[in-house]
């Protein structure tokens, strides 16, 4: 089933809510969502409280709608770290000039930071989804992080 990509601010709260109660139903537990919330969390506590409050409630929501923390599905912890270091470049990089979040995660939704596919650019692919990379950290196998590569 198709959703629409949320783009108000009420929409926005409602994921939020949504993930932080482990109500919002898992299929609306998309990859904007997930950027959504993870954008939520750095503007209101900053990258590294935001990455320790993302690893843990991931995994909780998860099991929480029915899914399954393994080696092979559920959390992932190198595609979390990865997102939330890109999340907090861009908010520290355009959440400037009394922008509402509103309109910094629209700007954020609409650009090319929010490709589906940006980890593959430091990483190959079956690194990232290797067992080793879900279960904990792992560095990029390609390149180093730099927000300038995207």
């Amino acid at each position: 089933m198709y959703y629409p990509i949320p783009t108000t601010q009420k929409e926005f709260d409602y994921l939020v809510e949504g993930f932080q109660t482990r109500t919002l139903p898992a299929r609306e537990w998309t990859h904007e969502a997930h950027l959504i919330t993870g954008l939520w969390h750095v503007s209101q506590l900053g990258y590294a409280e935001a990455l320790s409050a993302l690893r843990k409630n991931i995994r909780l929501y998860n099991e929480a709608t029915g899914g399954m923390n393994t080696d092979t599905s559920g959390y992932h912890d190198t595609i979390t770290v990865f997102w939330v270091w890109l999340l907090n470049e861009f908010w520290g990089r355009y959440a400037t000039n009394g922008q509402t979040f509103e309109q910094v995660c629209n700007q954020f939704l609409q650009s090319k930071y929010s490709h589906r596919n940006n980890a593959l650019i430091f990483y190959t692919k079956d690194f990232l989804f290797s067992k080793e990379a879900r279960l904990s950290y792992a560095e990029p196998d390609i390149q180093s992080l730099d927000f300038e590569k995207i």
